[in-house]
């Protein structure tokens, strides 16, 4: 399996030595000892009971056992390789929770994902299972020693002995401290070192070293510690130019599922990713150096629409009873007299985005399920053109002034739209660069028959997406560019003079409310909102 994942991730390493590379395997050795031990454990208590009892159907037990360990060691493998290539991650706590929303789990894969992991699984194990079978396993057969008191003390004393010798190994030795996630790091390039962690001991860790509640304990037990600290870095008055020309726009948020800055690059071939959205950039006001603040899409939407923070491997809109609490640009919105909407080409189901939405009580609220029989589909929802299609429907009969969320699907895993381009962009990732050019494509469509509309002359698009992703460009997980999202503020309500200015200051997600805010004089205190949440929850 280790060979296999070094084969698929290679281009994160091309630097690497041949050496370095290999030096994987022994680095991995002890990690993978350790694991070993965890796999034996069990095993030896099967064996021991059947040597002792001569209980055939322990025999079978410990078989059967074993067999479902290598076929979970094999399919986490194999499903490690696929998720590497859209997070760069280790499969683990993170990526497991999404298992809670067990529908779009299983529509995310594509058919040949779905095939390689299945025929995959299915041949390795097959071939693991007669190599074992054929020169390794051995039938121990049946003690011919007679039962009696002397027997099984020398059976318990063997048991405890082994039992203890793998123990110790389960620690990774005598050490004051058991073996941890760094013992097989070894190199400064990260995919070689998660190709040298053992993926089920890494999976085990890190669910046994995972609570939400320990995440979020210190900011629960002491909400105010500290609260002065941002405030050393608050500005006397809001320098930033006043760039809209009316004090109510209708505000229209364009949710871009996992569009990375780098499929907006406006030169070379690159360009041709996305044309339509480099033209709306010449006539809008971009920031080029926005980053997104988690990487999963209920950890952006909030950040997007209430400022909120993340904290690593939690999504704040899983814990249910506090989402009603959470803050919300709708808050402030529907005060304002303005309407308010939040379309979805998806299920609003995954990461609770339909309880954050619901609760925070925007007045129209739609998916997937709420589209016209009829209307073409692909595995997780509505394709972006037909989305984009209901979205200016639904603004056409929006009551103004209005404040609305459009969230498009298409360019999620499996990137099963209805159009292949063929641009012959990315490599590996050519499927995901498809989807861009095709959502691309439909945001074309969708201003082409926005701008014939009568509130189009008063209106605010805010185009941004919910996190990155992996591009036509190869970057380690630590390039900070890969977690560059683009920001874009477009619309005849901007002033004249601010259409086609790019912002190369650095920002993310958490600014846009306050940007948002200072433009219609509205007061922002992000921190302040964030707290009261937490301090107003009882104990």
């Amino acid at each position: 399996m280790r060979s296999l994942f070094l084969w698929d991730t290679h281009k994160y390493f091309v630097s690497a030595s041949f050496g370095e590379i290999m030096k994987c395997y022994s680095s991995a050795f002890k990690l993978d000892v350790v694991t070993s031990a965890y796999f034996i454990m069990p095993g030896l208590v099967f064996t021991t009971i059947w040597y002792a009892s001569d209980w055939n159907i322990m025999k079978h037990i410990n078989r059967i056992f074993h067999q479902i360990l290598t076929i979970t060691y094999i399919g986490l493998g194999i499903s490690e390789i696929y998720l590497y290539r859209e997070w760069q991650a280790k499969i683990g706590y993170d990526s497991m929770k999404h298992f809670a929303n067990i529908s779009e789990v299983l529509k995310t894969p594509s058919i040949s994902m779905f095939l390689g992991f299945t025929i995959g699984t299915a041949t390795i194990f097959l071939l693991f299972r007669w190599i074992y079978n054929k020169w390794i396993y051995t039938d121990l057969g049946s003690s011919t020693e007679k039962r009696n008191i002397l027997f099984f003390a020398k059976s318990l004393l063997l048991y405890l002995v082994l039992s203890t010798i793998f123990f110790i190994t389960m620690r990774g030795g005598l050490n004051r401290f058991p073996i941890g996630m760094g013992a097989a790091y070894y190199s400064n390039k990260s995919a070689l070192n998660d190709a040298a962690t053992n993926v089920i001991w890494h999976a085990i860790y890190s669910f046994l070293h995972t609570s939400e509640y320990d995440r979020l304990h210190p900011f629960l037990e002491n909400p105010t510690k500290n609260q002065g600290f941002l405030k050393t870095y608050d500005s006397p008055q809001d320098t930033f130019p006043r760039i809209l020309n009316t004090a109510t726009p209708n505000i229209v948020f364009m949710i871009l599922e996992s569009w990375p800055a780098d499929v907006c690059l406006p030169i070379g071939r690159d360009s041709l990713i996305a044309p339509n959205f480099n033209q709306l950039i010449k006539d809008g006001f971009y920031f080029s150096d926005c980053y997104a603040i988690g990487h999963v899409s209920d950890q952006g939407i909030p950040a997007i629409l209430g400022a909120l923070p993340v904290i690593p491997a939690f999504s704040p809109l899983t814990g249910k009873q506090l989402v009603g609490d959470l803050p919300c640009v709708v808050d402030e919105f529907k005060a304002r007299n303005y309407y308010t909407g939040f379309l979805y080409g998806g299920q609003l189901d995954y990461g609770n985005i339909r309880g954050y939405v619901y609760k925070k009580g925007f007045d129209k609220v739609e998916d997937v399920q709420n589209f016209p029989t009829g209307t073409k589909k692909t595995a997780l929802g509505v394709p972006d053109l037909p989305l984009y299609q209901k979205l200016l429907t639904d603004l056409n009969s929006a009551r103004q002034p209005f404040m609305y969320c459009g969230y498009n699907i298409s360019s999620h895993s499996p990137y099963d739209v209805p159009v292949d381009y063929k641009l012959g962009i990315g490599g590996i990732s050519e499927p995901f660069i498809n989807t861009i050019h095709y959502s691309d494509s439909s945001l074309n469509v969708f201003f082409t028959e926005a701008k014939k509309q009568p509130w189009f002359d008063n209106t605010l698009f805010i185009l941004v997406a919910d996190h990155s992703h992996e591009s036509q460009i190869v970057r380690v997980k630590e390039d900070k560019d890969r977690y560059k999202i683009p920001l874009l503020l477009y619309g005849p309500a901007i002033k004249t003079a601010y259409r086609g200015v790019k912002i190369e200051s650095i920002m993310s997600q958490l600014d846009i409310i306050g940007l948002l805010y200072s433009q219609l004089g509205i007061p922002f205190e992000k921190i302040s909102i964030y707290q009261k949440s937490i301090e107003e929850k009882p104990s």
